[in-house]
């Protein structure tokens, strides 16, 4: 189970996909709040200064913020997801640049302050991880959401080496469609890891099931009936497993 949180990421933001030049990647961060620490309240209300004063001079095109639902024993408790580019990715690279952006965001914290306020932080919490994903797929129930809505459900796949291709077209089929009237989800999403491969590798895609509140999944949890996978689910069960689910909650979204 270590292992499958220390190659993570999350996220999570899908309604970002291909612009004219540059394909949109994700990176997330895992982190994990001490218990009885005020580390929450940091990132809304320092740490999203920050990234708000980034996206703003367009170092990043995004800065979300999750946490964990119903999981207190889970390595993780929130998600940080960034949106960027390639290009952005190098803005990186800037160390005065992005010094300079903190001050601005943060007015009145001189560079010892910064360091001394960072000393603390690390007590506070633990980043469990860091990864970076694509957007390969995703369907609405309406024309009316947006996603990413407010709570997800992320299933973690291991796909065989050399099925990427076959899984991805079997995913994509069952929504061909969209989503039923009846059915309680809001949406649907398909990621891809691109930062790590190999056949050690704990996942390398996740789904997202997406709701919109967390009652909404709840009620169509209880609701649910025992079924057996048809023809097609079991072809698709031959060369994917679900690793696990992680249910996360919206806490704020800066674009």
């Amino acid at each position: 189970m270590k292992h499958f949180y220390l190659s993570l990421l999350f996220l999570l933001a899908f309604s970002y996909g291909v612009n004219a030049q540059e394909q949109m990647i994700f990176k997330q961060t895992f982190i994990k709040v001490n218990e009885g620490t005020n580390y929450a309240e940091d990132l809304k209300e320092k740490f999203s200064k920050f990234a708000q004063a980034r996206i703003d001079a367009g170092y990043q095109s995004g800065w979300h913020l999750w946490e964990v639902v119903g999981n207190p024993q889970a390595v993780f408790s929130h998600v940080i997801v960034e949106p960027m580019t390639i290009s952005q990715m190098e803005k990186d690279r800037d160390w005065d640049a992005i010094g300079k952006m903190r001050a601005e965001a943060l007015p009145g914290m001189t560079n010892n302050d910064w360091r001394t306020f960072m000393e603390d932080v690390r007590a506070k919490r633990t980043i469990v991880a860091e990864a970076i994903f694509l957007n390969i797929s995703e369907v609405k129930k309406t024309n009316e959401v947006n996603l990413p809505d407010d709570i997800g459900v992320i299933n973690f796949m291991k796909v065989a080496t050399g099925k990427d291709k076959t899984y991805e077209t079997m995913e994509r089929a069952y929504y061909a469609k969209g989503l039923e009237k009846n059915d309680p989800r809001s949406g649907w999403s398909l990621g891809r890891r691109i930062d790590k491969t190999g056949t050690d590798i704990y996942w390398n895609y996740f789904t997202v099931n997406w709701y919109p509140s967390y009652p909404a999944l709840m009620k169509a949890a209880a609701s649910s009936t025992a079924w057996d996978a048809d023809k097609n689910y079991q072809n698709m069960l031959k060369i994917r497993d679900l690793r696990e689910s992680v249910v996360i909650r919206k806490v704020m979204m800066l674009q």
